[in-house]
């Protein structure tokens, strides 16, 4: 079955991941095409987003690739609709869990960062926390540490997983796959329909929701263990590798 949707993670695959400029003439590449199968003027099936990055990033990402279908910010905990201007929270988000989360916050800020110099927490997300470090060997001492603090908070239960320069906090039973596949849902799309990109373990779970799988050739080996192509190339020249596959076309 053809192709109807393509859905993306950002750092890793259209963007590098470490924190400096973008490639401009790679992205303004990406981004003509984007809009072109937004717009239906090649054969490309349409993308859209799939990030751990808060809505406000995302939203401005929309507009320059002129993104028409919703996009999932925070791992899978929020989900972003450019027409409506509109945020929401995943099902299974409670008012206690964010309650919960932002007692976590609030303890990380006090005990965890001044810790571990170097770390520091990503502003502007919700439901979700990730914390930065340009050395990210650290990152099994600040998970246990983390995972001590959440012990004490009632019914806050966390998935803690890192990426290339990122400690990614979820509320359990949130994931990426999992909002994709609510996302298909939606649409009234079926798995066989759909295609992901991804790079670190975060995007495992887009896996098993999608058809077709692929990742640059920065990605981590467990993502490339799980991929139906790998692209030689690294983030945005792999994405625009990837998206020269049969499998992507509509």
């Amino acid at each position: 079955m053809p192709t109807r949707l393509i859905i993306s993670d950002i750092d890793g695959c259209i963007s590098p991941e470490a924190s400096r400029a973008w490639d401009g003439p790679l992205f303004s590449r990406f981004a003509d095409l984007c809009r072109a199968a937004s717009a239906g003027t090649v054969g490309l099936a349409p993308i859209t987003l799939c990030t751990g990055r808060p809505q406000p990033y995302v939203e401005a990402l929309m507009k320059i690739l002129d993104i028409r279908y919703p996009s999932i910010c925070e791992s899978g905990a929020v989900l972003y609709t450019l027409e409506d201007n509109c945020s929401r929270f995943a099902s299974s988000i409670t008012p206690e869990r964010i309650q919960g989360l932002h007692r976590l916050r609030e303890r990380i800020a006090a005990e965890v960062l001044p810790a571990f110099p170097g770390l520091v927490y990503q502003f502007g997300k919700e439901a979700q926390m990730s914390l930065y470090c340009e050395h990210p060997d650290c990152f099994g001492d600040v998970a246990e540490h983390v995972r001590r603090l959440a012990a004490a908070i009632p019914g806050l239960e966390l998935i803690i997983t890192p990426s290339h320069y990122y400690l990614n906090i979820d509320l359990a039973g949130v994931t990426k796959g999992g909002a994709v596949t609510g996302l298909l849902r939606d649409l009234g799309l079926n798995k066989s329909e759909a295609a992901g990109i991804g790079d670190t373990m975060g995007d495992i779970s887009i896996r098993d929701a999608v058809a077709f799988f692929a990742c640059p050739a920065n990605a981590v080996s467990g993502i490339k263990d799980v991929a139906d192509y790998i692209s030689p190339h690294p983030d945005i020249r792999g994405m625009l590798d990837i998206l020269e596959r049969p499998e992507l076309q509509r």
